[in-house]
């Protein structure tokens, strides 16, 4: 390979690998536990559109759980979210990050947090988000995670997913 090649083929990569993410779904995500929720298994009572909710450990050895409930009303995403640690010595940064996607991969909305729990604490909140393109929604992926790095693990993903959301 010629030396002009050779550096065509470096600075190629170089590009790629500093790129930012395409706002396309859970691959920007690593070491999650995903469930894909299907728009299509929702139900729509014509005005709103009911998922199933997401219940899934955040460690797989504790007794300790995340919990998010969805619902759309027209362009607006209503998200709650709920931790319950219910072992008594382990506190955790968990992470919790939901993603709307249309048709063709690409995030509509991107829901992430990262909270610390202590030991036997509950914590829930509500979030809205608000997209014109809401009506595309095709599924929803929810995950969780320990987030072993700590506070704010995760969040530089979140920017560049949502700096890439076309709105």
């Amino acid at each position: 390979m010629t030396l002009r090649r050779l550096s065509l083929l470096f600075t190629v990569l170089s590009l790629l690998s500093t790129a930012p993410a395409l706002a396309g779904g859970k691959a920007d995500w690593r070491d999650y536990a995903w469930r894909t929720i299907p728009l299509a298994q929702c139900q729509d009572s014509g005005r709103t559109v009911t998922c199933p909710p997401y219940h899934q450990r955040w460690d797989w050895k504790r007794n300790q759980w995340a919990d998010v409930t969805l619902t759309i009303v027209g362009t607006t995403l209503r998200l709650t979210q709920a931790l319950t640690n219910m072992d008594t010595r382990d506190d955790d940064f968990v992470c919790v990050t939901a993603l709307v996607v249309d048709a063709a991969g690409a995030t509509l909305i991107a829901h992430h947090q990262n909270w610390h729990m202590d030991p036997g604490q509950t914590l829930a909140r509500e979030f809205s988000y608000q997209s014109r393109r809401l009506p595309d929604a095709y599924a929803i992926h929810i995950g969780s995670k320990q987030c072993r790095r700590g506070a704010g693990q995760d969040d530089a993903v979140l920017a560049k997913v949502q700096a890439g959301i076309s709105r």
